[in-house]
């Protein structure tokens, strides 16, 4: 498993030209082996150092768009997603110009199947992870980290569609657990089978409300839940523990976002929000005719359109949890669950989030917030009905 925006690097060694040959290179075709993969196969070509090797790098082909998906509102404790993830196959090969001026290709057997998932590293944790000698298929999959990197005890609001990710390297079978500790100390513990693919992205569902656990029994309330997967009664996976944010307010917002290492993940954000729309048109001007009326113009509007708006705040948190709000400023993909009058029930709105510099940390001020500032992520000549959502 590698993760598309890093370097994927295929050595090809071997290389030798033929005897009165010219212009050898070595090849190296890019596969799709599950078909997912937009205008595979890919052919690429790079002449071979002088010991007969070549490195190719393929995270440009293999770094495509993808149509993300999560699940909202929660339904069951997880979704596997069969589509997230590459198959990918590679074969080398090399070609020549003959004595002849005839191109000449040869090619050689086709490698096992590897797995790209959309993501990436930092460079400077790609630097770190090297000079430890490891990698992210060691470092995530096989010590079974969930994918994402959200901070241990992140607090959570008590109706958020707290989610985690995760992929394995072996088909196994699997329990999932989540275990809620409450104000006096007593548990409650949701657990269910699954089957485990190595060929899928799982999505879990992780808030114990959803999962049918009572997060606010008579005279005691859940104060957080840990998160972790078994198999042959062993952990195969990290455990994630969560604090709920039992603070009132009056108005909290969600937003979900692709997060850098595979996943989608949720922020609580529960400080002050305004918004607004931004328009934008073209005017053109139309001489005045005879019989023009005062309801007639010589300026015509002949297009214009609008975008909704928003600027959330953060609410406090902690310096661990706003340096990982930097996940969501850098991703592509987020969407805002918006809630409606009441707040009963929320529509998913996707949206960008604008471009700027952050103040994420104020290590002299000791408090830690910010405003995110989004807009929808779409543009219309026609408003919105809110009445009836």
């Amino acid at each position: 498993m590698q993760l598309s925006g890093n370097p994927v690097w295929i050595k090809c060694t071997g290389g030798s030209a033929p005897a009165g040959s010219s212009n050898y290179t070595l090849l190296l075709k890019i596969i799709s082996q599950d078909g997912k993969l937009d205008g595979a196969p890919y052919t690429d070509a790079i002449m071979p150092d002088n010991s007969g090797e070549a490195l190719f790098n393929i995270s440009g082909y293999v770094d495509q768009p993808i149509k993300t998906q999560f699940q909202y509102p929660a339904s069951g404790a997880y979704v596997a997603y069969p589509t997230q993830a590459f198959n990918i196959q590679v074969q080398p090969g090399e070609s020549w110009m003959d004595e002849e001026g005839v191109l000449q290709t040869q090619w050689g057997s086709i490698s096992s199947v590897f797995q790209i998932l959309k993501g990436g590293n930092n460079p400077r944790q790609l630097a770190m992870m090297d000079t430890a000698g490891t990698n992210f298929f060691e470092t995530y999959l096989q010590n079974g980290l969930f994918l994402t990197p959200r901070p241990q005890g992140n607090f959570v609001h008590p109706t958020q569609p707290v989610k985690l990710w995760f992929m394995t390297p072996t088909a196994k079978s699997a329990t999932y657990y989540v275990k809620g500790v409450y104000s006096d100390g007593s548990e409650d513990t949701y657990s269910t089978a699954l089957s485990l693919s190595d060929d899928n992205l799982y999505e879990f569902n992780c808030n114990p409300a959803d999962l049918g656990l009572t997060l606010e029994p008579t005279g005691k309330q859940m104060k957080y839940f840990d998160v972790w997967l078994e198999s042959g009664g062993s952990a195969i996976s990290d455990v994630r523990r969560f604090q709920f944010d039992w603070r009132p307010c009056e108005r909290p917002f969600f937003v979900l976002f692709a997060n850098s290492l595979g996943g989608i993940d949720d922020v609580y954000l529960s400080g002050h929000a305004t918004e607004g729309t931004r328009t934008e048109g073209d005017t053109v001007y139309k001489p005045q005719r005879p019989g023009d009326t005062v309801y007639d113009r010589t300026l015509e509007t002949s297009n214009k359109k609008g975008q909704f708006t928003l600027n959330i705040n953060s609410g406090y948190k902690s310096s661990t949890e706003m340096l990982y709000l930097r996940d969501m400023l850098v991703s592509r993909q987020a969407w805002l669950l918006y809630p409606n009058k009441t707040v009963s029930s929320y529509q998913v709105v996707p949206v960008n989030i604008q471009n700027g510099e952050k103040e994420l940390v104020d290590r002299q001020k000791n408090l830690w917030e910010m405003t995110v500032e989004m807009e929808e992520a779409h543009t219309s000549r026609f408003s919105f009905d809110n009445r009836i959502y």
